[in-house]
């Protein structure tokens, strides 16, 4: 009928080998130069800094930064309204030091000035 006059030519396995050749030959282009970019990338960027280690002297007093962090998050949560229910920070403060504290000094007394 009418479609026979329509097909498509067939490619000679030369044509199909060259381009297959081709094909693989920007492959490997793009490989290589995804991988020199990446590597030029990763190796031209400085480096994050890691976390400084803590003044021996803090270790364990009420300034230490684990400490104050720890104090901050429970107080944080504990200050979040629950319902109708909501705590104040003086209400906080003994619950969260009991939580929190490692040593004898991080427990007693006041935590901070403005307290």
């Amino acid at each position: 009928g009418i479609t026979s006059g329509y097909s498509t030519p067939q490619k000679s396995s030369v044509q199909q080998k060259e381009q297959q050749q081709s094909r693989i030959v920007s492959r490997q282009s793009f490989l290589a130069t995804v991988a020199s970019t990446s590597c030029l990338t990763f190796l031209g960027t400085q480096q994050p800094a890691f976390a400084k280690e803590i003044d021996p002297a803090l270790k364990g007093t009420k300034s230490d930064p684990e400490f104050q962090a720890c104090l901050s998050k429970c107080i944080y949560d504990c200050t979040k309204p629950k319902g109708s229910e909501q705590k104040s920070r003086g209400e906080c403060l003994p619950e969260c030091k009991k939580t929190c504290a490692k040593t004898k000094e991080q427990a007693s007394g006041k935590i901070m000035d403005r307290m």
